[in-house]
């Protein structure tokens, strides 16, 4: 094997740090953005922004969480490694969140 086509493999910490760094991190700051700019342009109850930051957040996570596990997948990582790094990551909830993706082609909403 040519040492130029030689794959170092992924270990966890490199998993989990571009879904902490591609999926969770742009999440709280699209939920922080838009919880501070209802409350600064709009009249709305705190309650109502917190809802709307918590939707804009969780549609985000559908798109960026697909995004990564779709990455991971083409980097040969196994569902059952995937949810294993995923789940104490808060990044994925079950298997069928990864089965959603790798499997159907959809975005994973629950």
């Amino acid at each position: 094997m040519d040492a130029n086509n030689f794959k170092k493999p992924l270990t966890d910490f490199d998993i989990l740090l571009k879904g902490q760094l591609t999926v969770n991190f742009p999440v709280s700051i699209i939920m922080i953005v838009v919880f501070f700019g209802l409350a600064e342009f709009t009249e709305s109850s705190f309650s109502r922004n917190v809802i709307i930051s918590f939707i804009s957040g969780w549609i985000s996570w559908g798109f960026l969480v697909k995004n990564w596990i779709l990455w991971a997948n083409k980097n040969e990582v196994s569902d059952e490694r995937l949810l294993k790094i995923g789940k104490p990551g808060l990044l994925v909830w079950s298997i069928l969140t990864i089965e959603t993706v790798t499997k159907k082609n959809k975005y994973p909403w629950i």
